[in-house]
C-alpha cells in the first residue's frame, strides 16, 4: 500500500484517496482536520457537549464506512456536514423529538441579522465577553430545526442553496425559518440590548 511521510501536508483529495485504499493514518488526518467543526456543529444540534460528543463519535465511524463511496474530485467537508447533520436528526428522531414546524411559512424576506454585531459591543473587554455568552445562551434556547439553520447561515457561512441542500428542505423553508429564528434571536436579546443601551 503507498504510504506519506507526513499526512499534514497532504490536501483532502490526496488524504480521501489514500483512506479509500485503506490508510488508516490518512483517515485519522480527516478526522483531527475536522472534528472542531463536527463537534461544534454537533453541539449545536443536540443542545449538549455530551450528545454532540457522542454524535460526533458515530460521524466518525460513519465517515469510516462511506469513504470509499466518496467522489474524491468533490469538496469533503459538505459531505461531512450532511452526515452530521442526518446524525444529529436521527438521535433526535429516536428521542420523539420534533425536528419541523408548521411555523416555517413566514415571509420569504431577507432581513439583517439581528444578532449584535460590533455596534453593540460594549469597549470593555468583559463585556464583549459578557454579550457572547447571552448570544450563545440565546441560540441554545431556540427549537433544533431554526437553530441548526441560523448556525449553518451565519457561523458556516452556507448559502441558502447549500442549506438546502444539507438539511433536504427547499429554499424557502430555509429563508423563512431564518427569519423565524433571527426574531427568536431578537425576542431574546432585546432586553440585554435596551439595558446595554440605556444611558442612565
Amino acid at each position: 500500500m503507498y504510504k506519506v511521510g507526513n499526512y499534514k501536508e497532504q490536501d483532502d483529495t490526496t488524504l480521501i484517496r489514500l483512506a479509500q485504499r485503506g490508510d488508516e493514518k490518512a483517515f485519522e488526518e480527516i478526522v483531527n482536520r475536522y472534528s472542531n467543526r463536527i463537534i461544534n456543529l454537533a453541539v449545536k444540534i443536540m443542545g449538549s457537549t455530551d450528545d454532540g460528543w457522542d454524535i460526533a463519535q458515530e460521524v466518525f465511524i460513519s465517515i469510516w464506512k462511506n469513504i470509499r463511496s466518496f467522489d474524491s474530485s468533490k469538496t469533503l467537508y459538505p459531505w461531512i456536514r450532511k452526515i452530521t447533520v442526518n446524525a444529529c436528526y436521527e438521535e433526535l428522531r429516536k428521542r420523539g423529538r420534533r425536528v419541523e414546524s408548521s411555523l416555517d411559512d413566514v415571509e420569504d424576506g431577507e432581513p439583517s441579522i439581528d444578532i449584535p454585531d460590533d455596534k453593540y459591543s460594549p469597549e470593555d473587554a468583559f463585556d464583549k465577553i459578557e454579550l457572547n455568552e447571552v448570544i450563545e445562551k440565546a441560540l441554545e434556547t431556540l427549537p433544533e430545526h431554526y437553530r441548526i439553520t441560523l448556525w449553518l447561515r451565519v457561523v458556516e457561512n452556507l448559502t441558502y442553496e447549500e442549506i438546502a441542500e444539507t438539511l433536504n428542505i427547499n429554499i424557502g423553508t430555509v429563508k423563512s425559518r431564518i427569519n423565524m429564528a433571527r426574531k427568536l434571536m431578537r425576542d431574546r436579546l432585546k432586553y440585554y440590548l435596551e439595558v446595554k443601551d440605556d444611558p442612565s
